[in-house]
Formats: C-alpha cells, structure tokens, sequence
C-alpha cells in the first residue's frame, strides 16, 4: 500500500516514481517514458499501436513490438521489487496493492489509484477550482494545482514529437491554471503578487494575448503605467512579425482603457508595497528577471543588464537558487552577446554550476552554448566546439528544436572562421532547415546571413545575394536592429567583393550608425574592419589607417579573437 503522502507517479517535470518516501531509480529514458504513457491513462489499456507511435514517430524497427514487450518486463519487475522492499505479500505480483502493470489484450494497463498520480491531481484541483464561485477558495485551488509542477511535463522522459503528443495539452492546461489563478487574484485585489509569476508567463509565452493582457492589468493596477503599455507593444510586434496577426480587439481596448484610466480597471496604487517582505522581494526579482528578458529581445543591452542585475540581488538576499541561476544565465547572456566577455563568462560560469547542482539539464545546457560562444569569440575554436557540441547533445536530449538549430549555427560560425567553408555550410544548412520546419523565419533569417558569409568567402556572390536580401527584409519587418546592422555589415562585405564601393561605403555606414545606437563597441570594430579594407582598396590610405587603429583598439581592449 502507499506508505507516504508523497509517493505516486510524478509526471509534472522529471518522471519519478515514489514508494516509501524516497525515489525509485528509472534508470533508462524509455523506462520512463513508458511509465509516464501509461500513467496519463490511468487503469485505462494503453494499445500497443498507441505506444509504437511514441517510441517511434516516424518509422517503427522490425521487432517493435518485442522491445515494448522487454521495456514492459522490465517496469513490471523493478514494481515487484518495490513491492518486497516495502513487505507486500508476493502472492500480489506487484509492488503495492494498489499498483500493477498488466497485460490485457493488445495493450497495457497501469492499474493505480489516479490520485496517486500529479496530472491526476492537478486536472482534478483545477476542475474543482472553476466549479468554485469564491475566489478565495478557486485561488487556493489553483495555487495547489500549480505547485505540482517541478518543470516541464515529462521532462527528460518524452523528447521530440513524441513530447509534442504527450505534453501539449497537459502544458496547455498549466498554462490556462496561471491565467484562472491571475484572474481569481487580480478580482481578490492582489495584483502586485502575482506581477513576477505572470512576467516571467509573458517573457517565455509573449504571444499569448490573455497572458500579456492580464500582467498589463496588474502593472496598471500597481502604478507602473508606463511598463503596462510596453507590454501591449511588445506583444503586438510579437503577433505581427511572427504570425502576421493583428492584436485582438480585448486586447487593444485593455490598451486604451489603461491610456484613459478607465474607472472599471479598478484602482491604481501610485505607493510602492512595503519593502523588505520576502514576496514583495521575490515578486520584484521575477518581474525584473522577466523585464530583462524583454529588454535583451528589443536589443536594449543596458536596460537588460540593470534588469537581470535587480533579479539577481534579489535572489540572492533570498537565497532562491534556481531563480538566482536564470538571472546569472540571462546576465552572463547579455554581457557575452554585447561582447563583454569576462563578466559574461563569470556570470555564465556560476550559473552553469548552479543549474548542475539543481540537475536542470535546460538551463545547463543554455548556459554551456553561452560559454562555446565566448570561446569563439575569443578565438579559443577547440574548447569553443567541445563545449557547443555538449549543449547540442543536451538540446536533442530534451527535444528542444530551437535550440538545436541555433547550435547547428554557432558551430558552423567555429568552422567558418577556420576556413573550413564546407563543414561551415552544412552545419549552416542543417540550421536553416531546423528553423525552416519550426516555422521560425526569424531563425532563417540568420541562418541565411550565416550561409551568405560563407558563400563570400568562397566567391559565390549571386548566391550571397540572394540570402542577404530574404533576410533583409525579414529583420527589418521584425525592428530587430541586431539582425538589421548585422545583415547590412554583410551587405557592405558582399557590395565590396562586386566592387560597388559607393553602396558599400552606404551599408556599412548604416551598420556603424546602428552599432553606435546599440553601444556595442565590438560589432562596431568588426565593422570599421570591413571598412579598413574597402578604404585601403578603393579610398584614402588615411581612412583606411584611422580605421584599422581603431577596430585594433578595440580588439585588443576585449579580447576577442581579432586580437590575436
């Protein structure tokens, strides 16, 4: 029988499985995955069909059918060990009174109490909480539901598409519990609260229209009108540029209603909370860690590192680990993106010990890209590909697709700056077709102003401008002046190889203008490089020495791998 409150099947982050108050070791990825199919379905039969279209999305290997058979073997004999560990009688067969795993015509069936299970629990405290009419009562409810959750759905366990038929509508249902749970707070008046959660919702989710219109409530509620409408205009850039939408009409009245201070918004504090409480200060850092990721995508470097800077104070004061290891892994982001790579590397490099000790393999991962990409910006390529290599494993571990497309791009920029043009290409290509298939033209984008660099180098120039000019357009429909500036350098290298001087002196005139409004002195040297060349070929030697001395300067002050 259960012999402690917490035992069960844990499906609401990494699948675990609890007997007598501790973790039962699944050793093997597919023994968890199995037991987190047949505990979605509890003491229902799983057919076998349904469980080869998990293992084996796309195509099933010949002998399908007895692996399944095996994986099942083998759950059932670790349930039956449990069982003589904690002294059922082995007449049972099975690990508790309560558990077994059977055979019962072309399937399978996990025969468990459901509420022993978390999904269980969770779908069952979520129902109850919109069967309630007291917002008192529908809060706790969903704040009970909600702190089941310990990380993504069967984290770990389903990867790919299979991740993507298992977890889609138990990820969409957390998703609508945070929404009922603002709602519930905002009408009980406790909108400053529930600020951080919803940010850090908005941040990771900014296209979600009820999400993004529920936090302008409670920022408008708390006095920050300012930053309520940054984020209607966030998510209208969003919807436009991703999907090609436009705002929904709640949305743009929510707008209008804060810019008129509508009385039915309810009341807006103009007074801080109380300082020093321990939620007023974890709410603070997660609507900071949330405003600076938000910054970071609008290529507001400044405002990004001052917000990540507040969350991490604040975690810290705290002692909040994991919250502590996002804001270190956003900051080491910013400062290694902006070419300050000693605090991006020490920021990284404590954040990645942190995610190691927590066992978050996605933050782990993230934070081991950042340092590849600080070794290759360095110029230290060996330990640049060792470390990109680990994130990309780690990325298709957990079935996280961008992620992988981005690696295959960083590598590709390893190879590219060795020489190696084609190992560069394929590695650019595979990142092309990545974001190509999740439908990320933003992706493509820089995928295709990777490849057109390479195919400069290599002479290709009708080719290299047709990659620049799709991607032209994509980063200037999106404001993404990171991208934009980027792209006209290119341009600028690609306008001197035709030897057009006059349009390339103008692109890369723009690129410096941008870098300048970015501050980001290390784009800018890469840049008066270009420059440098184009001067010594075609202009004054004058320019083209004040030029060189100058993107010299700055190499050498950064450490980049120019430098050297």
């Amino acid at each position: 029988m259960i012999t402690s409150p917490g035992d069960g099947v844990l499906l609401l982050g990494p699948v675990e499985l609890r007997w007598a108050g501790a973790p039962v070791t699944l050793p093997r990825r597919q023994q968890r995955l199995l037991l987190g199919v047949l505990a979605l379905s509890p003491n229902r039969v799983v057919p076998l069909q349904r469980l080869t279209e998990v293992f084996w999305p796309d195509q099933p290997p010949q002998g399908a059918r007895r692996q399944i058979q095996v994986l099942v073997s083998r759950l059932r004999s670790l349930l039956t060990g449990v069982s003589a560990s904690t002294g059922a009688p082995a007449s049972t067969g099975a690990a508790v009174s309560e558990v077994r795993l059977r055979g019962a015509g072309s399937g399978y069936e996990l025969c468990i109490d459901p509420m022993t299970v978390d999904a269980h629990r969770f779908a069952v405290l979520k129902h109850r909480a919109g069967a309630s009419a007291d917002d008192e009562e529908k809060s706790a409810l969903l704040r009970q539901a909600l702190d089941l959750w310990r990380g993504p759905a069967l984290d770990e366990a389903a990867v790919g598409a299979a991740r993507e038929t298992l977890c889609v509508r138990l990820e969409e249902a957390r998703r609508e519990a945070i929404e009922e749970h603002a709602e519930a707070s905002l009408r009980l008046g406790r909108h400053r609260q529930i600020l951080g959660a919803l940010a850090e919702e908005v941040a990771a989710d900014p296209l979600r229209e009820r999400l993004a219109g529920l936090l302008m409530l409670a920022l408008y509620r708390s006095g920050r009108v300012s930053e309520a409408l940054d984020v209607f205009e966030r998510s209208r850039a969003r919807l436009t540029g991703d999907l090609g939408l436009d705002v929904g009409p709640a949305l743009v009245r929510l707008r209008q209603d804060i810019v008129c201070g509508d009385p039915r918004l309810g009341r807006r504090s103009g007074a801080p909370d109380a300082a020093g409480r321990p939620g007023d200060l974890e709410g603070e850092g997660l609507v900071m860690l949330g405003l600076g990721r938000i910054r970071f995508t609008q290529d507001r470097f400044t405002e990004s590192v001052a917000a990540y800077e507040e969350a991490r104070r604040a975690f810290q004061r705290l002692g909040d680990r994991r919250h502590l290891a996002s804001a270190m892994s956003g900051l080491g982001t910013v400062r290694a993106e902006g070419g300050w790579f000693a605090e991006g590397e020490a920021h990284l490099t404590e954040a990645l010990s942190i995610f190691t000790a927590l066992g978050d393999v996605a933050g782990k991962a993230h934070a081991t890209y950042m340092l590849g990409f600080v070794a290759r910006e360095r110029g230290d390529d060996e330990l640049a590909l060792w470390l990109l290599g680990r994130a990309l494993a780690a990325y298709r571990k957990v079935g996280y697709r961008r992620g992988e497309a981005l690696l295959q791009r960083s590598i590709g920029l390893v190879h590219r700056a060795r020489g190696e043009y084609p190992r560069a290409a394929a590695r650019t290509r595979a990142s092309r077709r990545l974001f190509a298939a999740l439908a990320d033209p933003h992706g493509v984008a820089y995928a295709d102003q990777s490849l057109a660099k390479i195919l400069i180098r290599v002479g290709d120039l009708a080719q290299a401008e047709q990659a620049l000019q799709a991607s032209l357009h994509t980063f200037a429909g999106k404001g993404d002046r990171f991208g934009r500036a980027l792209l006209l350098r290119t341009l600028g290298e690609l306008r001197l190889e035709q030897g057009a001087t006059a349009e390339a002196r103008g692109a890369l005139s723009a690129s410096l203008a941008l870098w300048d409004t970015l501050e980001l002195p290390l784009w800018r040297a890469r840049t008066l490089a270009v420059l440098a060349r184009l001067e010594h070929r075609y202009g004054e030697a004058g320019h083209a020495d004040a030029a060189r001395r100058e993107s010299s300067a700055i190499f050498s002050r950064i450490g980049s791998r120019e430098s050297g």
